[in-house]
């Protein structure tokens, strides 16, 4: 079986180090690091690993997206030959130490999508109440067009079988990828169980950049993808289940 854990990062000089060091405590094989355009220290943290781990880099001059960072991991393990595929954010909001279990919690879905709130514990984080707010919404709306039943739609931490992402058709580059995703994964028939996670924001001035740390202005943005994503694949969305605010 041959597994590979990728890992986007944007100016993440202060947590990159920990998340690395950690991911390689919990998983032997390959790491795929995918720098997008980082204006910090990334760069320089991640070649200080390429000597003492087996690391793959992909750097870009300009920072291209978070959904473009996904899109190149997906087509890495494509192109490698990768049987199994884990995604991990490096803002210390994910635990490497669940790497083993998710890795095996692939074994008869296509994917295995980590989930925030599936499992709730008094240890968790209160979360940003508009992250919080958008993400019920949208995974809502994701459940009544998919029945998928999830809990956390945009939890970057998930585990995938590679060959089930060869028919995925991804262009989002921005932070909507996961409900462009999840449209595509409904349409070309994947099958999807959830992992409980800590819910975990250590954070709370991050940001989404620009005019997207206006809830509104991000909750119109999710929606204008998911939308345009359903008319591409011939899927109605109900009118009552249109966000509003």
């Amino acid at each position: 079986m041959k597994r590979l854990v990728a890992v986007p990062v944007y100016n993440e000089e202060k947590t990159l180090r920990g998340v690395l060091e950690s991911i390689r405590k919990f998983h032997k094989g390959c790491l795929l690091v995918i720098n997008d355009g980082s204006t910090d220290a990334s760069a320089e943290v991640i070649r200080s690993f390429t000597d003492v781990i087996c690391i793959s880099h992909i750097s870009r001059a300009h920072n291209a997206g978070y959904g473009q960072s996904m899109i190149d991991a997906f087509r890495y393990a494509l192109d490698e030959g990768y049987d199994e595929l884990v995604t991990i954010d490096c803002d210390d909001q994910h635990e490497p130490r669940h790497i083993p279990a998710l890795f095996d919690s692939i074994a008869g879905v296509d994917v295995c999508s980590c989930s925030r709130y599936l499992r709730e514990s008094a240890e968790d984080d209160t979360p940003p109440p508009d992250r919080m707010a958008i993400n019920l919404k949208l995974t809502g709306i994701i459940n009544r067009v998919t029945g998928y039943g999830l809990t956390d739609s945009f939890c970057g931490m998930k585990g995938y079988r590679v060959a089930a992402l060869k028919p995925l058709n991804l262009t989002e580059t921005g932070y909507a990828f996961p409900l462009q995703f999840w449209i595509q994964a409904f349409h070309f028939g994947l099958t999807v169980r959830e992992f409980p996670i800590a819910r975990i924001y250590k954070n709370h001035s991050r940001t989404f950049g620009e005019k997207l740390d206006n809830a509104d202005a991000r909750l119109a943005y999710y929606y204008s993808v998911l939308e345009k994503e359903m008319k591409r694949w011939s899927m109605s969305l109900p009118l009552e289940l249109i966000p509003t605010t």
